[in-house]
């Protein structure tokens, strides 16, 4: 934890109980936070910077069923018609009233240093959303807060993120700056707008149980299954649930043997938030746990603080982390026989070695033969998976794989299977979507799932037996 806000006066941390300095007299550690506002104000008072940042307020145009922006959102719309609410008080003014208001989107994720990966850090970073697009993901433009110092993760996230929470109060209110391009004083503010991260550094900001909890996805509500086998601590989310030994012959009428894609139950704001508030009173540890785990929630998160995020729609799961890190490994896993100790079963999805050693060798030395203007050279992943990186995954799904794996499986339609998300994330990859592309793919996704599941995830039932 950080000894920040009501946690200034504590001469222990509350979690570990460690003493908070060391026998000198000396932090144990310290976290150094970067103030934003000065930054924000001296972009303000650049001509360049300024000019650069006019994309949100001059430059975009929304087009009506079309998406190609974060100012596309519902989410943005709904907040340019409300008003700026600061610990309930409703001030006179809308979010982005003024064109020089500032859009922020908030990250953090826990990564290894040292090569020996027994520690790790948490930066915590902001990119700016009023500069184009195409420029506002480059390191040059991204704003550094500070990084958490290790060795492991922080327990209380909300002690590291107090100093952001108030400038962003602050912001939320207004602070006088100079404006270079008109040659005089306004009122600049900013809003973060969206959080994002992998589910272990996400879960963190929101308060909420992780991917291996009970309830383990913070948008909807669908129940985990344990992993079949006494010494499973794991859990799963299938949408179809009849095989799963706790389900079958169940006449618990609150068992949900099928979930609807379409139709999960999902999560609001004021239920998150009414639900930590009860973790939070509860004063009995035991109960408390208890409730964390029914409610896969664990207390109020500080970002609740501010009016311009709304729980859980601001907080996405991000495409590289879902996609690259999770599902194209999933895949892989399965194909190679490598995934959590399954067979294959009755199916026949699994990919003799000699094939992948050759498709290995093959994705590798595509390189010699692909510009480098392409991306990085794909390494043979099959020798060496942790040289691996998400870019690498994305180029070898889009472009090597469906040429590498054809006429690879037994049954053509693991083949099929896989061309169909191939197109699909060709398509969620495109510039612009219209409504009826992102309707089109949610239900896509639905169905490619469901097949999925009818593929391979019986399989658990059967380990279990």
């Amino acid at each position: 934890m950080c000894f920040t806000g009501p946690h200034a006066a504590l001469k222990a941390c509350s979690y570990c109980h460690e003493p908070r300095l060391n026998p000198s007299d000396r932090p144990r550690k310290r976290f150094v936070y970067l103030p934003l506002i000065p930054r924000l104000i001296a972009m303000a008072r650049s001509t360049s910077a300024a000019t650069r940042m006019k994309y949100r307020g001059s430059e975009h145009t929304h087009e009506s069923g079309k998406i190609s922006d974060v100012f596309d959102g519902t989410h943005y719309a709904n907040l340019i018609r409300e008003k700026v609410v600061i610990d309930g008080m409703e001030l006179p003014h809308r979010f982005f009233q003024d064109p020089r208001d500032v859009a922020l989107g908030l990250s953090t994720d826990g990564f290894a240093p040292f090569k020996h990966r027994t520690t790790t850090c948490w930066p915590l970073i902001l990119f700016n959303y009023n500069l184009p697009p195409e420029d506002r993901f480059h390191v040059s433009n991204i704003i550094s807060l500070g990084v958490i110092p290790g060795p492991k993760k922080p327990i209380d996230m909300d002690s590291f993120l107090w100093p952001l929470v108030g400038e962003m109060l602050q912001l939320a209110a207004g602070l006088t700056a100079f404006d270079a391009l008109s040659r005089s004083a306004f009122v600049l503010r900013a809003y973060i707008i969206l959080v994002f991260g992998d589910i272990p550094a996400v879960s963190l900001l929101m308060r909420m149980k992780g991917h291996n909890g009970l309830f383990p996805c913070r948008f909807c509500k669908i129940k985990g299954l344990k992993v079949p086998g006494p010494k499973a601590t794991t859990h799963y989310v299938p949408l179809h649930r009849d095989n799963h030994p706790t389900v079958q012959g169940s006449t618990d009428p609150s068992i949900v043997k099928i979930y609807d894609g379409a139709a999960l139950p999902l999560r609001g704001h004021e239920e998150i938030r009414t639900q930590g508030e009860h973790v939070e009173a509860t004063l009995v540890k035991s109960r408390r746990e208890a409730l964390a785990k029914e409610y896969g929630v664990k207390g109020v998160s500080i970002l609740f603080n501010l009016s311009s995020l709304t729980f859980p729609t601001c907080f996405p799961y991000d495409f590289m982390h879902l996609i690259w890190e999770n599902v194209i490994k999933n895949l892989i896993l399965l194909w190679t026989g490598d995934f959590k100790g399954l067979d294959e079963g009755s199916g026949c999805y699994q990919i003799d070695t000699t094939v992948w050693a050759a498709i290995g060798s093959a994705t590798a030395a595509s390189g010699s033969t692909i510009p480098g203007c392409y991306g990085t050279r794909p390494p043979n992943f099959v020798e060496n998976r942790s040289s691996t990186t998400a870019d690498t995954w994305s180029f070898w799904t889009l472009y090597l794989g469906p040429v590498l794996l054809r006429q690879k499986f037994k049954d053509k339609k693991y083949y099929d299977h896989f061309i169909k998300l191939v197109n699909m994330l060709h398509r969620c990859l495109q510039f612009t979507l219209t409504m009826a592309d992102i309707s089109d793919l949610s239900q896509g996704l639905i169905d490619w799932v469901k097949v999925f599941e009818e593929y391979v995830l019986f399989l658990l039932s059967e380990f279990g037996s």
